[in-house]
């Protein structure tokens, strides 16, 4: 398990030069937004509703800011994810080509994933925009909207990624914590 986690530890960093690199590859051949969830020329045109209310929202919660300062995070978990399905295809003695550009990556593909993060957000402004749109109504998301334009909105907005990363890491703390007492139990009668 010491050698796993060393591995995992080890390179961790490169495989988030991959990750990117594959975004890259990705937002250069972007998908067009999602359709309208109904065929009907009303609901579509409710759902075009939506989506601009949904846009002016992500707007004016600064939606693109905070998650640009979340996205070391999101990288650092894809990063986890891939590690571990790379030492699981070398656990079981599978091909380890898909693994091995994480492991050494060009500069070219450093400078490709740190070139590929505004166009990252740009795919997760319309993603959001989207998902937004198909749960609320235009009204709601305007309401929603005005209370980021408050006083205690535009605190929130300021604010939230420091106050997701605080949760997430005591999530973590707390997580690991009650991990290791459910494992302690198994370690104890393992001795006996």
């Amino acid at each position: 398990m010491r050698r796993r986690t060393r591995l995992w530890l080890g390179r961790s960093a490169t495989l988030g030069v991959a990750l990117l690199a594959g975004a890259t590859a990705h937002a250069e051949t972007r998908r067009p937004a999602l359709p309208a969830p109904a065929a009907n020329a009303d609901a579509a045109a409710d759902y075009d509703e939506r989506r601009a209310a949904a846009g002016r929202l992500l707007v004016v919660s600064r939606f693109r800011a905070r998650q640009a300062v979340l996205i070391k995070d999101a990288i650092r978990a894809a990063e986890s994810e891939l590690t571990e399905n790379c030492l699981d295809r070398a656990a079981t003695g599978r091909d380890m080509k898909p693994c091995q550009a994480f492991v050494s990556p060009s500069a070219g593909t450093r400078a490709r994933l740190a070139a590929s993060e505004s166009a990252i957000l740009d795919d997760l402004m319309a993603a959001s925009q989207t998902i937004y749109a198909r749960r609320f109504t235009a009204a709601e998301l305007d309401e929603i909207a005005r209370f980021f334009r408050t006083t205690v909105g535009q605190r929130y907005a300021l604010t939230s990624p420091q106050l997701l990363n605080e949760v997430q890491s005591r999530k973590r703390e707390i997580v690991r914590r009650y991990l290791s007492a459910a494992t302690a139990a198994d370690t104890k009668g393992s001795q006996r």
